[in-house]
């Protein structure tokens, strides 16, 4: 807890087209969980017209689920590849728009406030069923959040398939030494960006992140390198294929990935073939742990 802020602390994991992971009941014969609760979750997010808090990275959103309404605002965190770390505020909504008089006045001035409250639209929306279900692990109580939906924006429709990790108690550690065992089983990756990032993205409000073509040699740099120009690959963008072949070359002695996985040139359909394997989560996982351990 910091100036009211509950600190979230999460590994986000995304699901492959093959994971073979449907529901939390599919993982009950590897862990042993409390019982498994399903929602149907809807989210309207808000900003400013010149993207005020997006500016200040914070993510402001109204998250309906049935008859109940809760606003979260998100704030200034740290991302390290797939895990998550990021102070949040929370209240029961009182109407459609969020209240900001509701959250902790030392976020701004009484005017920027004001200025804020009076300039809230809808900038996009997320749909989404949720499985959950909490677990005691390696010394830790986690929760697992299993999310299926889509991000919209205007016209624009992108799918969430996503399996989230969130530590309640204990030490960050055991939600790394959790991902590992669920991706010796399925098909998971690291996920870098949040929904908000990717509704602020498919609503056409940030760009997205370019090929990396350099990076520096270092975990953090390849990690990062990975992740973005695997990204790009999915968005169809060919001109990723050859620095996510670089630098997946470049790790194979560090991670799970066999030495001979990018012999060949690499396309759109060998990078979805390799992703279809859990060594190739599993191999960015041992860059994030080595990550960790160098910081």
């Amino acid at each position: 807890m910091k100036d009211g802020a509950v600190v979230e602390i999460e590994v986000k994991l995304l699901l492959n087209p093959s994971s073979g992971l449907t529901s939390l009941s599919a993982i009950a014969d590897l862990v042993s969980l409390d019982v498994i609760e399903r929602k149907e979750l809807g989210n309207r997010y808000f900003d400013t017209p010149d993207l005020a808090l997006r500016r200040q990275d914070m993510g402001l959103r109204i998250r309906r689920s049935g008859a109940q309404r809760e606003q979260t605002l998100k704030t200034q965190g740290q991302v390290t590849g797939g895990l998550h770390a990021r102070p949040e505020y929370n209240a029961k909504a009182s109407g459609e728009v969020p209240d900001l008089a509701l959250f902790p006045d030392h976020l701004w001035s009484l005017s920027q406030r004001q200025g804020l409250q009076e300039g809230l639209r809808v900038q996009f929306e997320t749909d989404f069923v949720r499985e959950s279900a909490c677990l005691d692990w390696d010394g830790a109580r986690i929760e697992l959040a299993l999310d299926r939906g889509e991000v919209m924006a205007g016209e624009g429709r992108e799918a969430i398939a996503e399996l989230e990790l969130e530590l309640v108690t204990g030490e960050p550690t055991s939600l790394l030494s959790l991902a590992e065992v669920l991706m010796g089983r399925f098909s998971l990756r690291l996920g870098l960006d949040s929904k908000a990032a990717r509704g602020y993205r498919l609503a056409g409000l940030s760009p997205m992140p370019t090929p990396l073509q350099d990076w520096p040699d270092s975990s953090a740099g390849r990690l990062q390198a990975w992740q973005r120009n695997e990204e790009r690959v999915l968005a169809g963008e060919v001109a990723a294929l050859a620095p996510l072949q670089r630098v997946l070359d470049e790790i194979a002695g560090l991670s799970p990935l066999p030495g001979d996985s990018t012999a060949s040139v690499l396309t759109r359909q060998g990078l979805e073939a390799m992703m279809a394997q859990p060594r190739y989560g599993l191999g960015q996982l041992a860059l994030l742990r080595q990550l960790l351990s160098e910081s």
